[in-house]
């Protein structure tokens, strides 16, 4: 799983979900819509506001 989006309602479930999923630095960002193509939340398929991603780099 590279990211979960959610709505307001199940943000804070994404972020266990991430935690619990083996996320390593889970990162909690606007959905920034591309070319106004709507995102649905993971969970209940509502409009999504909120992404969150792996925040582990290898790099750092």
């Amino acid at each position: 799983m590279d990211c979960i989006y959610a709505c307001q309602e199940d943000v804070e479930e994404a972020l266990d979900d991430a935690v619990y999923g083996g996320f390593e630095m889970p990162v909690l960002k606007p959905v920034n819509p591309v070319d106004n193509v709507e995102v649905k939340c993971t969970y209940c398929q509502s409009p999504a506001i909120y992404v969150v991603e792996n925040g582990y780099s290898s790099t750092i």
